[in-house]
C-alpha cells in the first residue's frame, strides 16, 4: 500500500502503535500489581493499628490485656485436658480477645449480642459469631469471604459456623504440649497449667502476651514493649472445615498464634515444613483427605497431616515475602519470611531479656540478619599430646585430654521419632588443638562451692526431690542453671586463688568440641549416620539399682564412659555449650575448630536424656540463655594459660 500523507497513520504505523501500547500494558502490570499489593498491605497494617489502639484502651481501663480466650470447664476432665490426651475442647470456648475489645472498636452493639453465659457455639451466639467484620479482614486474603465460613461439627453432630478473621493475639513461641525432657524441647516448656478439680477453675498460658483464662499487664513484660509482638496476621482457612482464621473462635489457629518458635516444627512466618506438618489444627487429617497434601502445600498453609488438635499455629499472610506484626508499643513492622528463627522466637516472648536486642533489631526483621565475623578464642597456650592425660583441679573436678581429630558433625533428618533441625546438615569438622574437657557434668556440690548455692530441682529440698531415689544428691549434676549461670561459674572458678596460681582458666565447650567428644571417634556411628535405634542399650546406666525414673537424675558417672573417657554425655541432664543457635550455621561454619555464630539470641543445648539413652549425640536445640531449667546442666573445658606441657605434677 502506497503511503499517503493525507491519510494520517499508515498500516505500519498502526501496528507499531499497537505493539507499543501492548508493551506498555505488559510492562506496567507488575507496577500495577505492586501498587495494589502495597495498598492492600497498607489497609492490613491500618487494621492492626486500630486493633492495637483498642487493646491499649482495654489495658487502660482494666490494667491488663484481655485473655486470649475464655473457656468454661463443663464436662472437662482437667488432668486429661492438660496432658493433651484428648482433642482440644472447642465446645467450651466462651469468648476471646476480639469479643472483649469490640466496645473499644465502636462495636458495642455487636459485643452486646454475645451471650457470655453460654459457649460461643450456642445457638444464642449464632448471629454475632457469623458477623463479617471489615476490621478483621486483610484484603489480600481471598479465603476471607462469606461463603467460606468455618464449619465446626460439634460432638452432637450439629454444625455451627464462624466468620473469618485475619488477626491473632500472640500466645507465645513455646510448643504447647506439657512434655518434659523430649528431643524437640528439653523442657520444661514455658506453658503453665493451673487448675482445681474442686472449683473447676483453670488457666493455661505460655510465654506470649495472653493465655486461656489468663491476663497479663504490660508490667509483666520482662521484654521491652517495642520488641514484643502483640498481634499478627493469620490467614483464613482454605476450606470450610479449616478452623484457622476465625475471629470469634477462641482457639489456637482461630484467633491465637502459639508454639511457632524454635522448640516446635512451625518455625516462623508462613512456615512450610518439608518433612512433617507445621500448623497443628483440629480436623487436620480430614482436611488432607479432602484437599490433598499437595494442594495445601501449594497454598502455603502447611499442616500436620495426623494431628487433630488446635495447639500450634504461626503467623501467615498472602502478602509477598512476609507478614505484618503489631508490637506492644503500637509499632507496625513487616517481618520477612527469612527472619532468623531465634529472633522470631524471642520477640514472641514477654519473658525475653531486653538486653539481647540492639539497634539492628528493625533491620533484622526484614531478614537482613548480620551474623557478624567468625568468633575466635583469645589466644592461649594449648596442651599437646605429651601433656598429662587427666588433671584434677582445686575443687576436685576431673578433666581428660581430648586429642585432635576429624569427624562428621551433624546428622541428616531421617529415622528419627521427632523432627531434627533441617539446617543441621552433616559436615566435616577438624579439631586441631587438644583440650581438657570435664569427665563429668558439674555437680551440685561443685556448683555450690563456687557459686554459694545449689539451685537444682533434683536435690534434697528441691522442687523435684520426690523423684530422686537417694539421700544425698551432692554428686548429681547441677540443674536449673541458665547459660548465664554456667558462664558465671566458669569465670568464678577461674578466679579462685588456687586456679589463678595454677594458671588455669575455664569456659564452656564449643558445640563442635562437645559433639566430637561425644562421638569419641566411633567410625561405625559416622557410617550409620547415627540413625535412630530403639534397641541400642549401650547408653544404659551401669548401676541398675539407680536406674532413673522418668524425669530424674543420678550421680555423675552412673552412665558408662565413652571412648574418650567421658561419662553421661548420653544420659543425665542436657548440657549448655558456648555457641549461639543460628539458622543455617552448619552450612557456613568453618571446617576447623568452629566456635559458633558471632552473635545470636538463644544458646545451643546438646546431649540426650535419661528416658532414652544411647550414643546418638544428635540433640541440637536451643534455649533462652537467661532461663534456668531443671533438665539442663553443663560441663566445662579447662585451659592452661602457661605455655608448654602440663605434667602430672601440675595436674593437682
Amino acid at each position: 500500500m502506497q503511503y499517503d500523507e493525507r491519510s494520517g497513520l499508515g498500516l505500519r504505523d498502526v501496528i507499531v502503535v499497537i505493539v507499543v501500547l501492548n508493551l506498555v500494558a505488559i510492562l506496567g502490570l507488575p507496577a500495577i500489581e505492586y501498587a495494589r499489593d502495597s495498598a492492600r498491605n497498607h489497609t492490613c497494617a491500618n487494621n492492626l493499628s486500630r486493633l492495637g489502639v483498642a487493646l491499649h484502651a482495654y489495658h487502660d481501663q482494666f490494667t491488663c490485656l484481655p485473655p486470649a480466650a475464655v473457656w468454661g470447664s463443663e464436662g472437662l476432665d482437667l488432668p486429661e485436658l492438660f496432658s493433651h490426651k484428648e482433642p482440644t475442647p472447642v465446645h467450651v470456648t466462651r469468648e476471646n480477645w476480639v469479643q472483649l475489645v469490640l466496645p473499644f472498636l465502636g462495636e458495642a452493639e455487636l459485643a452486646s449480642r454475645f451471650d457470655r453465659s453460654v459457649p460461643v457455639v450456642d445457638p444464642h451466639n449464632r448471629v454475632p459469631r457469623t458477623q463479617e467484620l471489615a476490621l478483621m479482614a486483610c484484603p489480600s486474603d481471598n479465603y476471607n469471604r462469606s461463603e467460606n465460613q468455618y464449619e465446626l461439627t460439634l460432638p452432637n453432630s450439629e454444625t455451627v459456623h464462624f466468620a473469618r478473621g485475619n488477626y491473632a493475639i500472640n500466645g507465645g513461641s513455646e510448643y504447647v504440649p506439657a512434655q518434659f525432657g523430649t528431643l524437640s524441647n528439653p523442657g520444661p516448656t514455658k506453658n503453665r497449667y493451673v487448675y482445681s478439680e474442686e472449683t473447676r477453675e483453670f488457666q493455661w498460658w505460655g510465654n506470649g502476651v495472653a493465655g486461656i483464662n489468663k491476663c497479663f499487664s504490660f508490667d509483666d513484660f520482662d521484654n521491652g514493649l517495642g520488641t514484643t509482638v502483640l498481634l499478627e496476621e493469620i490467614r483464613a482457612g482454605i476450606d470450610p472445615i479449616d478452623p484457622r482464621g476465625s475471629w470469634a473462635l477462641g482457639q489456637i489457629g482461630g484467633s491465637i498464634t502459639w508454639g511457632h518458635g524454635v522448640t516446635g516444627d512451625d518455625l516462623g512466618p508462613n512456615y512450610q515444613q518439608k518433612d512433617s506438618g507445621a500448623d497443628d489444627i483440629i480436623g487436620g487429617p480430614d482436611l488432607v483427605d479432602k484437599l490433598g497434601e499437595d494442594f495445601i502445600r501449594a497454598e502455603q498453609m502447611s499442616i500436620c497431616t495426623y494431628c487433630n488438635e488446635n495447639f500450634q499455629a504461626t503467623a501467615r499472610s498472602k502478602h509477598s515475602g512476609g507478614v505484618n506484626v503489631l508490637m506492644a508499643d503500637g509499632a507496625i513492622h513487616f517481618v520477612s519470611n527469612e527472619i532468623e528463627p531465634t529472633l522470631w522466637h524471642v520477640m514472641h516472648s514477654r519473658e525475653a531479656d531486653p538486653g539481647i536486642f540492639d539497634e539492628s533489631f528493625v533491620r533484622e526483621l526484614a531478614g537482613n540478619y548480620d551474623y557478624g565475623e567468625a568468633k575466635t578464642f583469645t589466644s592461649t597456650p594449648t596442651p599437646n599430646l605429651n601433656s598429662a592425660k587427666s588433671i584434677t583441679n582445686s575443687i576436685g573436678m576431673r578433666f581428660r585430654l581430648i586429642p585432635t581429630g576429624t569427624f562428621e558433625m551433624g546428622v541428616a533428618n531421617q529415622d528419627h521419632r521427632l523432627p531434627f533441625p533441617e539446617d543441621a546438615v552433616s559436615h566435616t569438622v577438624a579439631i586441631t588443638q587438644p583440650y581438657y574437657l570435664g569427665i563429668h557434668e558439674v555437680t551440685q556440690q561443685q556448683f555450690a562451692v563456687v557459686m554459694g548455692d545449689n539451685p537444682s530441682w533434683h536435690a534434697i529440698g528441691g522442687k523435684y526431690q520426690h523423684r530422686i531415689k537417694i539421700d544425698d544428691t551432692s554428686q548429681c549434676p547441677v540443674d536449673n542453671v541458665s547459660w548465664n549461670d554456667a558462664a558465671e561459674f566458669c569465670e568464678n572458678l577461674s578466679n579462685l586463688p588456687e586456679e589463678r596460681q595454677a594458671g588455669r582458666r575455664y569456659r564452656l565447650p564449643t558445640e563442635a568440641e562437645w559433639e566430637y567428644c561425644c562421638r569419641a571417634n566411633r567410625e561405625e556411628a559416622i557410617k550409620q549416620n547415627i540413625h535412630w535405634d530403639p534397641d541400642d542399650t549401650s547408653g544404659e546406666i551401669a548401676n541398675k539399682e539407680l536406674t532413673p525414673e522418668p524425669l530424674c537424675t543420678v550421680p555423675v558417672g552412673s552412665y558408662p564412659r565413652n571412648g574418650f573417657g567421658m561419662h553421661d554425655m548420653c544420659g543425665n541432664v542436657f548440657e549448655w555449650v558456648a555457641d549461639y543457635r543460628s539458622n543455617g550455621y552448619y552450612a557456613r561454619a568453618p571446617s576447623h575448630n568452629p566456635q559458633g555464630p558471632a552473635k545470636g539470641y538463644l544458646r545451643v543445648i546438646r546431649g540426650w536424656y535419661w528416658i532414652a539413652t544411647g550414643p546418638h549425640c544428635k540433640v541440637y536445640v536451643a534455649n533462652d540463655p537467661w532461663t534456668g531449667n531443671p533438665f539442663i546442666g553443663f560441663r566445662v573445658v579447662c585451659e592452661h594459660l602457661r605455655a608448654g606441657v602440663l605434667s602430672e605434677n601440675q595436674s593437682n
